[in-house]
């Protein structure tokens, strides 16, 4: 399960956060996840009405994936994929 808690720098390591605050960014969405998840080939399945259990009130998704190796790997492997994919968007 790969929730947009663990990508985003507004949150700490407490509240979700996965990844290191220097290479977090902010406000990902799930369908970020699920495309970036999708290009690395990881299987990805969305489930959009689910809320992340430090935060019930707020129903951002979450994202199943294949596990294919360690979680801080993948975490890793999704996080860029989400930047590359952001800044094609711009340009």
């Amino acid at each position: 399960m790969i929730w947009p808690s663990y990508f985003d720098v507004e949150y700490s390591t407490s509240q979700g956060r996965r990844v290191p605050k220097s290479q977090a960014i902010r406000g990902v969405k799930s369908e970020e996840i699920f495309q970036a998840a999708e290009d690395l080939g990881l299987k990805p399945v969305i489930k959009p009405a689910s809320a992340y259990s430090k935060r019930p009130w707020l129903k951002t998704g979450v994202v199943l994936i294949d596990k294919t190796g360690p979680k801080t790997k993948i975490l890793e492997d999704v996080l860029q994929k989400i930047k590359v994919n952001r800044a094609k968007k711009r340009a």
